[in-house]
C-alpha cells in the first residue's frame, strides 16, 4: 500500500528533520546539525500518516517490521492504537554515544517510542551498547543489554548485522559481460578502489589525503599505483554537498597536478552512478578496496567486494574501524581513517602482501558470506520475533544434571556430524566460582584432570576467558588444552606450544588514556582495583561498598564512552567489573573465526555465565548449542541454574556420551 505525502511536508520531514538533524547526529557530525521546530512537526505528522496506513490493513497479532530512523515515532503510535501488534524495529545506521544522543532535541520522545517495539535490532554490538547507555542516562532505565523494561513492556534487544545476496554477486561476477568489464578496467598498476556515496560521513577526503601520503612516504610506488574513486551523487541540490563535491574535485586535481606524468595519472575520479555489472567488473579489476568512512552503519560495498573476487588472486579490503562491516569481516586490514600516515602504511602493507596470505584471508571471509546472507539476516531477525507465534520465542530451556538433558545434547551432536565435538568453556563463574579477589579463582586439580581426559580424540576443549595469558598458562600448564585469553586477543595452541596474537589494531591511541581514567577511579573507590592486560583493562569493584561503587561504575562508563568514542574499543559491564577492550577482542569473533576455518562441519557447545559470553552464544546461533550458567536474560539455548551444576554436568556428559 503506497503512502502519499505532500511534497512540501515530505521535504521538511525527510530533508529537514531526517537529513539535516538525525543523519549528522547519528553519525557524530554534531557540527552539521540543523534543528527547526516545524521540521519536527512534519516528522511527527508523517510518522502518524504511516501509522494510519498500517492500521488500515494490520490485524490483531500481526507482525510489523519498521526500518530505520525515518520512523522512530512509529512503534509507540502503533502500540497505543493496537497493543496486540508485534513490532520489530531495525536501525540501519550507527547509534551514537549517549553523550552525542543527549544533544538531540526530543530525545526522550524518540527513545520512548522505539522502546515500544518488541524487538530492537542493530548492526553492531557497540550500537546496542550506546542505545542502552542512552536509555539509562536519559530515561533512567537499566538494562541487561538484552532487554529493557519500560512501563510494563519489555523491549528485547539484539545484534543482527545485515548482509548481502552473496550468491547473486558471485554469479554476476562470473558472467562473461562482467569479465569483459574487468579486463577493460584492469591495469598493470596496483589499483586501489573507492566506491562511496558523496556524503561527508564517507571520508572520501581522508582517503585522498592518505593516498597522497602514500605517494610521499613511499615514492618507490609512484607510477606503480593508482586510485579509482567512484563518488555516487546524493543530495546534489544541497549547498553543503555541493561544497563537498567541489572540495573532493579540488583535492583530486591537486594530487594529479603534483604527481602525474605524461603516462600516469594517480587518481581517476568518477562522479556518477555505476550499474551493477560494471561495478562488479571494477571490484574484480582492482587489487584492494579502500574504505575510509568516518562513520558507517555497515558498508555493504566491502561485503560485495569480497563476494566478487577471483579466488586465484583476490583483492584485499582496507576497512575503517568506524564501519560496522568490521564486525563481520575479520580478515580485513583495519585502519583509522583520521590518521593519514597510518592508512598509508596499511596501503603499503596491502601492496606487499603475498598472494597466499591474500587467498587465506579472502577464503575465510568468503566462506562466512556464503553462510550468512541477506536472507539469513532477515530470517534471524524474524525468528527472534517469532512471526508464526506472534511473539518472542520462549526463554532458554532449563538443563538438569540428568540423562534426559544429555539426550538433547546427543541429538544435537548426531545432527551436526561426529568428526569432532568442540566445547568452548568460560573460566570465571563457569569452571570456577566467582571470587571476591580474582587471584583466588584457582582451578581445582580434579577439574583440570577431568578436562584433560575430556580433551582427546574427536573432542577438543577450548577455554575462552577474559583472563590474561599468564594466568591461564599457569592454571592449565602442560594440559594440552587450547587457551583463549583476553576474550580472544591471544590464543595458545598446544601443538605450537606458544601464544599467538589475534589483534591487528594498535592500542597506543586508547590504552594509556583509559588506564589513567580507570586508575583515578580505583583511587576514588576503596576496595576497587585495576587489572591490566595486553589488550584490555578491567576495573574490579566486587570488594567495594556496593551502592557507591555501582554509582561510580556508571560514571566511569559514561566518561570512558565519551573519551573513547572514536577509538577501536568496546566497553563491557560484567559481574562487578567494567572492562575496556580492543574491539577485536571478542569471544564471538574468535569462535566464528575458528569454526569457519574447519574443513568439516562439527558439533559445538559453548558454556558461559556473563555478558562477554553472550558474544559466544550469538556466534553459535544455527551452528551449535549454547548454555548459560545462571538465570536471566540471555541469547543462549539452555541454562544451568547455578555454577555448582557445571562440573557435575560435564562429568555426566562425559559418561553418557562415552567421551
Amino acid at each position: 500500500m503506497p503512502v502519499f505525502i505532500d511534497q512540501k511536508l515530505y521535504n521538511k520531514y525527510y530533508n529537514g528533520f531526517g537529513n539535516d538533524l538525525l543523519w549528522p547526529l547519528l553519525h557524530y557530525e554534531t557540527g552539521r546539525t540543523i534543528y527547526r521546530e516545524d521540521d519536527w512537526a512534519a516528522y511527527e505528522k508523517v510518522n502518524q500518516i504511516f501509522c494510519d496506513k498500517v492500521l488500515e490493513v494490520a490485524k490483531s497479532g500481526d507482525v510489523i517490521w519498521i526500518q530505520d530512523f525515518h520512523l522512530f515515532l512509529l512503534p509507540e503510535l502503533l502500540k497505543k492504537k493496537n497493543p496486540s501488534l508485534k513490532l520489530g524495529f531495525f536501525l540501519h545506521v550507527p547509534f551514537p554515544s549517549s553523550e552525542i544522543f543527549r544533544q538531540l532535541p526530543h530525545r526522550e520522545e524518540i527513545l520512548r517510542s522505539v522502546l515500544h517495539a518488541d524487538l530492537i535490532g542493530f548492526h553492531d554490538y557497540s550500537y546496542l551498547r550506546h542505545f542502552c547507555s542512552s536509555a539509562l542516562r536519559i530515561l533512567g532505565l537499566d538494562t541487561s543489554e538484552l532487554e529493557i523494561n519500560i512501563s510494563g513492556h519489555t523491549a528485547r534487544l539484539g545484534v543482527f548485522p545485515v548482509s548481502i545476496d552473496t550468491q547473486m554477486v558471485v554469479q554476476k561476477s562470473k558472467l562473461a559481460t562482467t569479465e569483459a568489464y574487468a579486463k577493460k578496467f584492469k591495469s598493470d598498476r596496483f589499483t586501489f578502489l573507492g566506491v562511496d556515496r558523496l556524503d561527508y560521513t564517507k571520508g572520501i577526503e581522508l582517503k585522498l589525503l592518505a593516498f597522497k601520503q602514500l605517494l610521499k612516504k613511499y615514492p618507490e610506488f609512484r607510477k606503480k599505483v593508482r586510485l579509482i574513486q567512484v563518488a555516487i551523487p546524493t543530495r546534489s541540490e544541497v549547498p553543503e554537498y555541493q561544497a563537498l563535491k567541489q572540495q573532493i574535485e579540488q583535492m583530486v586535481g591537486e594530487i594529479n597536478g603534483e604527481f602525474a606524468t605524461f603516462n600516469w595519472v594517480p587518481v581517476r575520479y568518477i562522479y556518477n552512478t555505476v550499474a551493477l555489472g560494471p561495478l562488479i567488473g571494477l571490484y574484480r579489476a582492482s587489487d584492494a578496496l579502500l574504505v575510509t568512512s568516518k562513520r558507517d552503519g555497515m558498508n555493504l560495498v566491502a561485503l560485495e567486494y569480497v563476494a566478487s573476487q577471483n579466488e586465484k588472486s583476490p583483492g584485499m579490503v582496507l576497512l575503517s574501524e568506524f564501519a560496522g562491516a568490521l564486525s563481520l569481516l575479520n580478515q580485513t586490514l583495519p585502519l583509522n581513517p583520521w590518521n593519514a600516515d597510518e592508512t598509508a602504511d596499511r596501503m603499503q602493507e596491502a601492496l606487499k602482501m603475498p598472494r597466499q596470505e591474500r587467498q587465506n584471508r579472502w577464503k575465510q571471509m568468503s566462506n562466512f558470506l556464503n553462510k550468512y546472507t541477506a536472507t539469513d539476516w532477515a530470517r534471524s531477525f524474524m525468528n527472534q520475533l517469532q512471526l508464526e507465534k506472534g511473539g518472542f520465542r520462549p526463554g532458554p530451556a532449563k538443563l538438569e544434571v540428568s540423562k534426559s538433558s544429555i539426550q538433547m545434547i546427543k541429538e544435537h551432536i548426531d545432527r551436526k556430524g561426529k568428526e569432532t565435538l568442540h566445547i568452548f568453556i568460560d573460566y570465571d563463574g563457569t569452571l570456577v566460582p566467582i571470587q571476591d579477589a580474582p587471584e583466588k579463582a584457582i582451578i581445582d586439580p580434579s577439574i583440570l584432570e577431568l578436562l584433560k581426559k575430556l580433551n582427546g580424540k574427536n573432542r577438543e576443549i577450548t577455554i575462552v576467558s577474559g583472563r590474561s595469558a599468564d594466568f591461564l598458562a599457569k592454571q592449565f600448564e602442560n594440559s594440552g588444552i587450547r587457551l583463549v585469553a583476553e576474550h580472544g586477543a591471544r590464543v595458545f595452541e598446544p601443538s605450537k606450544k606458544r601464544w599467538e596474537q589475534r589483534i591487528t589494531t594498535g592500542r597506543q591511541h586508547w590504552y594509556t588514556t583509559a588506564l589513567k581514567i580507570m586508575n583515578d577511579y580505583a583511587l576514588r573507590v576503596q576496595g576497587s582495583h585495576v587489572e591490566k592486560k595486553s589488550y584490555s583493562i578491567a576495573w574490579h569493584y566486587r570488594q567495594a561498598q556496593p551502592e557507591y561503587s555501582l554509582y561510580q561504575s556508571l560514571k566511569l562508563q559514561e566518561e570512558l564512552e565519551l573519551v573513547l568514542s572514536n577509538e577501536p574499543t568496546t566497553i563491557l559491564r560484567g559481574k562487578k567489573v567494567l572492562e575496556v577492550r580492543s574491539v577485536e577482542a571478542n569471544k564471538g569473533f574468535y569462535i566464528s573465526h575458528y569454526l569457519d576455518a574447519l574443513e568439516h562441519p562439527a558439533a559445538s557447545i559453548a558454556i558461559g555465565d556473563d555478558a562477554t559470553d553472550e558474544d559466544m552464544f550469538a556466534a553459535l546461533k544455527g551452528r551449535g548449542l549454547s548454555i548459560k550458567v545462571g538465570k536471566g536474560a540471555t541469547a543462549a539455548d539452555y541454562y544451568l541454574s547455578d555454577q555448582k551444576d557445571v562440573i557435575p554436568f560435564i562429568k555426566l556428559l562425559k559418561k553418557e556420551l562415552a567421551l
